[in-house]
């Protein structure tokens, strides 16, 4: 006798007949009366599992028929809704697929918080499905940075036309201030950093190089978060604004007066956006100087035949980065006569020679703010760097 394999629908039903009609019968002799019915050997193990898998079927069907999908609206304007979805495991970490599978418009909500659980329902064919019970928390984009408007307003600022000053020297000056958190750190932290680097400029240069950006700001929002959206406290930001303003305004302004001057914007991991915009800000102010506001990974600006690469340092390892930079510039590579690449990020000095470049992870004097302060990062020397080149070399660097 052939042993049984493939349940049909009438299989199915007369077993649960069976057993309603028998409830004592044990597994082995409902197993016995289904071989006396259909001519095939019924196993006691296999008409176990079938019950099992059928009342699950059964559960899972009554759980999702009876799933109530809600939609909350909450006090601060925020929605909450509640639904059952199906969904891959990729997908369930998607914003958007996630506003969107709850109904909300991408482009005018964001989501707080999401929560989702598994729950696994049998098919008819016998397979697991997964669906998803999600919860999510969406809130209007009602302060969300409009960028157009932003450039327009700060296209009106008046711009400040600096008279050059006969005082050319015959070195290159770069100030890679890395890490300075203006929020947690204030223009009192940072004073000193900046008077030091005003007595520098009285030597006069052939180039002035001014790296803006590398998380000067703490936050890329008034609501305390970085760019990607994770919560490490609120500041004041317009302070903190003002406060990186009257750090660099004078340092510009003394700059511009003496030597040429290129202000290359570099993405931080806080304040991508916002550093960006101030920026802006200063290439309405100061239009006299050269600007980069790509919004590239890295970067690269040639101060004579010195390489000055410079990323944040917070996606790629920095042992690593001489294989990207020397790809990705291959022309400023071939004819420097010194290659540096600058990071930043870890807020800890570490120098590196490798690959035909030597990386440096810049220092910082900002203040220790609560995240740093509770994880113990809190060893590292408090202070800036800023670098003199001759025409083909480092000539000094200076602790400011």
């Amino acid at each position: 006798m052939l042993k049984h394999i493939t349940w049909t629908n009438e299989e199915r039903e007369c077993l649960q007949k069976i057993r309603e009609e028998n409830p004592e019968w044990s597994y082995r002799q409902l197993a016995e009366h289904l071989t006396h019915t259909y001519g095939t050997l019924f196993t006691w193990n296999g008409v176990r599992n079938r019950i099992r898998r059928d009342k699950a079927k059964k559960e899972n069907e009554i759980a999702v028929k009876g799933y109530k999908e809600t939609v909350e609206i909450l006090q601060d304007g925020s929605h909450k809704s509640d639904k059952l979805l199906q969904m891959d495991a990729n997908q369930a970490k998607d914003v958007k697929y996630l506003l969107k599978a709850h109904g909300f418009d991408v482009n005018e909500w964001e989501l707080v918080t999401a929560k989702n659980n598994i729950w696994n329902v049998y098919s008819k064919e016998d397979k697991v499905q997964t669906l998803y019970s999600s919860k999510i928390t969406a809130k209007p984009k009602v302060n969300g940075v409009n960028w157009d408007e932003v450039i327009k307003k700060l296209k009106t600022i008046p711009p400040i036309c600096i008279e050059r000053q006969e005082k050319e020297g015959e070195l290159y000056l770069s100030l890679p201030l890395f890490d300075m958190h203006f929020g947690p750190s204030t223009y009192e932290t940072h004073k000193g950093t900046q008077t030091e680097i005003l007595h520098l400029l009285d030597k006069g240069y052939k180039e002035v190089l001014i790296i803006v950006g590398q998380d000067l700001l703490h936050t890329d929002d008034f609501r305390g978060r970085t760019a990607s959206g994770r919560e490490i406290g609120k500041i004041n930001f317009p302070k903190a604004w003002q406060d990186a303003a009257m750090f660099y305004d004078p340092i510009i302004k003394k700059s511009l007066q003496i030597s040429k001057v290129k202000i290359m914007y570099s993405k931080g991991n806080h304040d991508e956006s916002m550093s960006w915009a101030f920026v802006q800000y200063l290439q309405a102010k100061y239009p006299q100087a050269e600007y980069d506001d790509s919004f590239k990974e890295r970067k690269v600006h040639m101060l004579g035949l010195n390489f000055v690469g410079v990323n944040h340092g917070d996606k790629k390892k920095e042992v690593n980065l001489t294989e990207n930079f020397s790809t990705e510039f291959p022309l400023e590579w071939s004819r420097a006569k010194t290659r540096e690449i600058f990071t930043g990020h870890l807020h800890h000095e570490r120098v590196l020679d490798k690959g035909g470049a030597v990386i440096r992870r810049m220092p910082t004097g900002n203040e220790i703010d609560d995240y740093h302060d509770d994880h113990g990062y809190t060893t590292a020397h408090k202070r800036f760097q800023v670098f003199e080149y001759t025409e083909e070399a480092v000539k000094s660097i200076h602790y400011v």
